[in-house]
């Protein structure tokens, strides 16, 4: 898939075009806008996270039909056992803008993204790998790794490494690199991220990596909250174009 520089937490279409704003004429790298959405709030239930999560109501007049974006729900739920339905629901609440999903919950069930994979028009899938994910393989990147493949591999489109969780907490480049390094050897025909407390003044944490991944996505959401948990656009802005300066394409 291509590679994206991510905004996780948007919540109206006004802060979509300020960040494809600054996204440069020509790159091959996309802005991903993510929406947080949950088998709670697709109901019409709020969570403790109510800035972040938009109601049913305006999912689907978040999402901006350009080029140069990637429209991701980034999905979780209680109910894994009815994660299928609950990821059709969202889909179309979300509208006919929305390109698939960011998946963060602990290993979800491989066969609910087969049914997907194998569905005419199948949408982007990403599997977020967050703390707990990584404590189930004992934070070993070769079980990791083999976990990906013999499980995951063949239907999903990229694999997001973060620890955060969207709490704001750095990222460890030298643990991160560990995990890249285990995966790329596996030869898989999937995109690689990181996430982790990234924001304008914490990119220097991804540099290192970038000549080694060049292709690397990386998404970023709790630094770029205000003090009552809104997105900052400014700080958004200015984090997204600082990424796209990082990777130059």
């Amino acid at each position: 898939m291509e590679s994206y520089v991510g905004v996780t937490g948007v919540m109206n279409n006004t802060h979509v075009v300020s960040l494809l704003d600054v996204v440069p004429q020509g790159s091959r790298r996309k802005l991903m806008v993510g929406v947080l959405a949950s088998s709670k709030t697709i109901e019409g239930v709020s969570n403790k996270w109510p800035n972040r999560y938009p109601t049913p109501e305006t999912m689907g007049s978040i999402l901006e039909d350009d080029p140069r974006v990637l429209n991701l729900i980034h999905f979780n739920t209680k109910d894994p056992d009815l994660l299928f339905e609950q990821m059709i629901k969202a889909r179309s609440l979300a509208g006919p803008h929305c390109h698939g999903f960011q998946l963060n919950m602990g290993w979800p069930d491989p066969r609910v993204l087969r049914k997907f994979y194998m569905m005419r028009s199948g949408p982007t899938i990403v599997l977020q790998v967050g703390s707990h994910a990584f404590a189930c393989v004992k934070d070993s990147p070769r079980k990791l790794a083999d976990k990906i493949a013999q499980e995951y591999a063949d239907y999903i489109d990229c694999v997001l490494l973060d620890p955060s969780g969207g709490l704001g907490k750095p990222l460890d480049t030298e643990v991160l690199r560990q995990y890249l390094q285990a995966l790329e050897k596996k030869g898989l025909d999937i995109g690689l991220g990181v996430a982790g407390g990234l924001s304008a003044d914490t990119l220097h944490l991804v540099a290192p990596l970038v000549d080694e991944f060049p292709d690397l996505c990386i998404d970023a959401e709790g630094r770029l909250r205000d003090k009552d948990d809104h997105l900052d656009i400014v700080a958004a802005v200015a984090y997204v174009k600082k990424a796209f300066a990082l990777f130059r394409k």
